[in-house]
């Protein structure tokens, strides 16, 4: 591997933050123009695990939770409400990498997988030319799943080289994450435009070396330092990007596959049900060029996040996509109207989990529990939530969704169950869905020591 001296690596990015300090902000109006004159830009999609939007410093948190994060939105785009499609990682990513509804890929169970009919992000860009690579930590995106779909590269980092903290792990930290996203921009093909992809578990783990442990020793203090601390591995991936020169060809995105609850509903963690406090993810992207910093309120959809990465690269949108870009919202050549978004939970993985489905339009959250499994009557019935349960909650005045309205808004209600089940009553995509798949070994005893196997 070629090494950058010190002096230069310096040089280059001071050149980089000249460029960009003599650049005036560019208004929304002109990012489409402004991309256009980029060709293909590199693309950097990071996904922290189980990141809650509301305890960000670009969402309003109190706590300066992610300073890195807050840098990049005060010359981005935010979009403020966005919804996971499941509060399982496998069920979201699956939605977020395929832009298909749960319904669609109808990924439900342990061994579940996407099959090799599923067309992906990174299909979709492979085939435009881009070299595409994965370094992820998370057990159910292991390639025996599917998720290595259109990679060249798909990594998958264990041991404890280069972490800086003592707490025992199952997945790699961040620093091993860093480290190899370091070396593949190093090494990466310098005449294709790259898509780099990272998933870190940290904030999964609530997991942080002690200098990020500031915010106290309870485990939302915890949560909050592996916050941070994630938070400074995302400046050290724009810190290798500004020193490989290509900063100003790269379009950098944050998101989540679902969040984390501290007693909303009763529950702690996620993966027991599909209501907004658990679902509500953040979104930011930082373009290549510096422009007025967008907030978009507008409820949006983690569907969408792969048409929009498409449309930001200039690469057509597969017709099997069933979300929409977002770049319109963000330019406003689209009116700011909320996005319905479905969200989904399988086959129960706690004992307290619901096997839910759930409709949001913006304002009002409608959630049902599946029925009464009659062919095996024991496998619901642990759901915290009574099987067959409606939940209906108005936003408007109650954004905690503590008051249930089922038997208050009969109208409200039936409109809201007509869509859901249209939705609902469709058929799932063709070849998407593999079923049975075996897990690796390795993978299915970290799963097990985690409670989601048994």
């Amino acid at each position: 591997m070629r090494c950058r001296s010190p002096l230069r690596r310096s040089l280059t990015l001071l050149a980089a933050l000249f460029s960009l300090a003599c650049q005036p902000p560019a208004p929304a109006s002109e990012i489409p123009k402004r991309l256009r004159a980029l060709g293909q830009p590199d693309v950097v999609l990071i996904l922290i695990d189980t990141l809650r939007a509301d305890w960000t410093t670009p969402y309003g948190f109190e706590k300066d939770t992610t300073p890195e994060l807050a840098r990049w939105a005060s010359r981005g785009i935010v979009f403020e409400r966005t919804l996971a499609q499941s509060s399982w990682t496998k069920m979201s990513v699956a939605s977020l990498m395929t832009s298909l509804w749960p319904r669609s890929h109808n990924i439900r169970d342990a061994r579940d997988g996407l099959g090799e009919g599923a067309i992906t992000l990174a299909e979709t860009l492979q085939a435009a030319g881009y070299a595409t690579y994965g370094v992820q930590t998370n057990g159910w995106l292991h390639q025996s799943f599917g998720f290595h779909q259109g990679f060249d590269r798909y990594m998958f980092p264990t041991g404890a080289k280069g972490q800086a903290h003592e707490k025992p792990s199952l997945w790699a930290h961040a620093d091993r994450v860093v480290e190899e996203a370091e070396r593949l921009i190093e090494a990466r093909e310098p005449d294709r435009p790259m898509f780099l992809y990272l998933h870190f578990m940290d904030v999964h783990e609530y997991a942080a070396p002690p200098e990020f442990q500031i915010f106290g020793t309870n485990e939302a203090s915890m949560y909050q330092a592996s916050t941070l601390w994630v938070d400074d591995a995302l400046r050290r991936v724009r810190e290798a990007l500004e020193a490989s020169g290509r900063m100003d060809q790269t379009i950098l995105v944050l998101g989540s596959d679902h969040g984390e609850t501290f007693g909303e509903h009763g529950i702690h963690g996620h993966a027991r049900n599909v209501l907004t406090p658990v679902n509500h993810v953040p979104l930011v992207v930082r373009l290549p060029f510096a422009i007025e910093p967008v907030r978009v309120a507008s409820q949006v959809r983690n569907v969408d996040l792969a048409p929009t990465l498409l449309e930001l690269s200039g690469v057509p949108i597969p017709e099997s996509f069933e979300g929409a870009s977002l770049l319109p919202l963000a330019t406003g050549a689209e009116a700011g109207v909320d996005r319905p978004s479905h969200a989904a939970l399988g086959v129960p993985l706690f004992p307290n989990a619901s096997v839910q489905s759930s409709l949001s339009t913006g304002t009002w959250m409608y959630a049902r529990n599946a029925p009464r499994n009659e062919e095996d009557p024991k496998a619901y019935e642990s759901q915290a939530v009574a099987p067959g349960a409606e939940l209906l909650f108005d936003r408007r005045v109650d954004p905690g969704e503590n008051v249930n309205l089922i038997s208050l808004e009969p109208g409200e209600v039936e409109r809201m169950r007509m869509e859901f089940d249209a939705h609902w009553q469709r058929k799932p995509a063709d070849a998407v869905l593999e079923r049975g798949v075996r897990i690796d070994p390795g993978i299915a005893d970290r799963l097990r020591a985690m409670g989601y196997l048994r």
